[in-house]
């Protein structure tokens, strides 16, 4: 343990003492650790607590967080404190995360109710992104997305290290056409644009096990884009870690969930064409999430985690889509 994660967990210890709760250990157990993300866990006479420290670049999270719940009643975690110099905070224990549960058993029910949620929130917010943008939430709408996918190629150095040759980038370069193509077509459609989370998916997904309430966590990466961005990622994801097919019942089930909202706006028909130039998009949109967490993290300690070849992978993933 480094001197900068004794700090963070000592303020942890100090705050939640002065707050009343008893610890039953003497340290904390390290849940997670990686260049992004340090989370502990602690026992205390109040049930489980958990404590999150981010890089400064992605310390928004407890910001957003305590928005989403305070003016939209959102199902995300309750904060109990936070820290804006150690870029850190507390919060309460929210259950075991959706993937543990479908990895017994999939069965889509859990996740449906899940994805109704998230898009429901996703509409609430579409009327009020401006707050998000006032807090510093990054603006990645799709007037802009161009101009992001621009600048990302001019980042060469970075490109290359990352995987990417002198001709792939060139290549990349007579795509911005087509970028700003489908970034008009998408537009057209009656879709405001909303939050976006990254990593939406069902490992971020928590679920009481008394309640079976649902609550979303891993929030510092929002940015405010074309909402079906998150649900193409959610999509994949199922693909990647359940082995689901798009020909599969299942899939068409969480599909019509995932769009089944936004029919206040559009018909169903619409709303597919809408989401197939989403996936689409959604490549670069997941090529600039990694550029930006690659930014966020100390670069060595980035590199040493082995996270080569990801800007590399979505870029080149976008050469290639049909």
């Amino acid at each position: 343990m480094n001197t900068e994660e004794k700090e963070i967990i000592h303020w942890g210890c100090q705050t939640l003492l002065s707050l009343g709760y008893t610890l039953k250990n003497d340290l904390p157990e390290i849940v997670q650790s990686t260049p992004w993300s340090f989370v502990v866990r602690f026992e205390t006479s109040d049930g489980v607590v958990y404590m999150k420290h981010t890089p400064e670049l992605l310390a928004l999270e407890p910001v957003i967080t305590q928005m989403l719940r305070d003016q939209f009643h959102a199902a995300v975690p309750i904060i109990i404190a936070s820290n804006s110099e150690l870029y850190c905070f507390l919060m309460k224990d929210a259950g075991r995360p959706l993937r543990e549960i479908l990895k017994q058993k999939f069965e889509p029910s859990l996740l449906s109710h899940a994805i109704d949620q998230f898009t429901s929130l996703q509409l609430a917010v579409a009327d009020h992104v401006k707050l998000f943008l006032d807090i510093g939430v990054p603006d990645w709408r799709l007037d802009i997305l161009p101009d992001l996918y621009r600048d990302l190629l001019r980042q060469k150095d970075i490109l290359i290290a990352d995987g990417l040759s002198e001709n792939d980038i060139h290549e990349l370069e007579k795509q911005l056409p087509a970028v700003s193509n489908l970034c008009k077509k998408l537009s057209e459609y009656a879709i405001k644009p909303s939050l976006v989370q990254c990593d939406f998916h069902d490992n971020n997904i928590l679920i009481a096990e008394s309640s079976q309430a649902i609550t979303f966590i891993d929030l510092g990466e929002i940015v405010m884009t074309h909402p079906f961005f998150s649900l193409v990622g959610c999509l994949r994801q199922m693909k990647k870690h359940h082995g689901l097919k798009e020909e599969d019942s299942a899939y068409a089930l969480l599909l019509d969930v995932s769009l089944k909202n936004f029919m206040i706006h559009e018909s169903k028909k619409r709303l597919l064409d809408a989401f197939m130039i989403a996936q689409r998009l959604w490549i670069i949109y997941e090529a600039l999430a990694q550029y930006r967490l690659m930014l966020a993290c100390d670069k060595a300690k980035f590199l040493a985690f082995q996270r080569h070849g990801k800007l590399r992978d979505a870029l080149k993933e976008f050469l290639t889509a049909d």
